[in-house]
């Protein structure tokens, strides 16, 4: 069944409008913490102030991811593979959501290394001239916002799931960089999230060493 063109446009728009909510919300609570640091009186009496706006942004997000999820509930297509990504333990409902609106369904960015450079997870080798290389890095040309949601899916990932846990203990005390192990959990995720997204069947763990 096609995905309706229209349902992804307001998609589109609702992310967009939770976008500009969620940057409201930050920057109030963001000048709120740096005031404590210099004026902590001044800070309190602001804080009382933007109490009920906080509230007020709070709610509107609630409405927007409310709203979000009405409409993918109205496109059997979409609620499918929405579904298919809850099955994978560590993505959220945010993320799923995100992942339809910037792939337009997955019938963009459908291959995992692709989805991975657009978020900004897929390492690689930083080059000078044609035969020197330098450090592993990840492009700086990505979607930020989507690379913000899914570290915060990895780092829940490794605290919730018991299997991306014990993967991201293991590689600490081998050695590697918390940071690398953390993108890697990334990767996984997206990798996961494209498998079932192909395969068209629910995330099994007696999948995982094809993942």
């Amino acid at each position: 069944m096609q995905i309706s063109v229209l349902t992804l446009e307001k998609l589109k728009d609702l992310q967009a409008n939770r976008r500009r909510l969620l940057k409201s919300l930050q920057t109030i609570r963001t000048s709120s913490e740096e005031l404590k640091q210099f004026d902590t009186s001044t800070a309190k009496l602001m804080d009382k102030i933007n109490r009920e706006a906080i509230r007020g942004l709070e709610k509107s997000l609630d409405k927007v991811d409310e709203q979000i999820l009405t409409f993918i509930g109205e496109d059997e297509t979409l609620k499918q593979k929405y579904d298919l990504m809850l099955s994978i333990k560590g993505v959220g409902k945010v993320l799923a959501a995100m992942l339809l609106v910037y792939t337009h369904g997955f019938n963009r960015l459908a291959d995992s290394r692709k989805l991975a450079c657009y978020s900004g997870v897929a390492p690689f080798t930083y080059e000078s001239g044609t035969s020197i290389r330098g450090k592993t890095g990840v492009s700086q040309f990505a979607n930020g916002e989507l690379k913000r949601v899914l570290h915060m899916a990895a780092v829940s990932s490794v605290q919730h799931n018991p299997e991306l846990h014990d993967y991201y203990k293991r590689k600490v005390e081998e050695g590697k960089n918390k940071m690398s192990v953390i993108n890697a959990v990334r990767n996984k995720l997206l990798h996961r999230i494209v498998a079932v997204i192909k395969r068209g069947t629910p995330y099994e763990l007696n999948l995982k060493n094809n993942l």
